[in-house]
């Protein structure tokens, strides 16, 4: 009986323990704020060569807008799935992957390219 106490009162303690956690990592995930050192390591030494904070933060949104724009136009061509998780895979790696534009531009089909064939 003493050890069936032990049991409940030891599970109870763990739901309460990963309840605890859950909770909070769902309360980080709310905040979608880009983070950006205020210093680095290359300001303590060459000052001239940083890009303010300011700047810094401009042009990682600037990247994330690029990036989503990329995958709109990724997730719109007619390119087999496997291809396209590949390029995908690789537009979080690199964003401004050369083999990313090759792809759209050889898949794009432009608007005079469908004029004169029908023509």
């Amino acid at each position: 009986m003493k050890m069936k106490y032990k049991a409940l009162f030891c599970g109870g303690l763990m739901i309460a323990f990963f309840g605890l956690f859950t909770g909070k990592a769902q309360t980080t995930l709310d905040k979608r704020e880009i983070k950006i050192k205020k210093r680095t390591l290359m300001a303590q030494f060459e000052s001239d060569y940083v890009i303010p904070v300011e700047k810094r933060i401009a042009l990682k949104k600037k990247r994330i807008t690029y990036q989503r724009h990329t995958k709109r136009i990724l997730d719109t061509l007619k390119i087999s799935d496997r291809k396209r998780k590949r390029l995908l895979k690789e537009l979080r790696k690199s964003p401004f992957s050369e083999r990313i534009t090759k792809v759209i531009l050889a898949e794009t089909r432009f608007e005079d390219d469908m004029e004169n064939r029908e023509e």
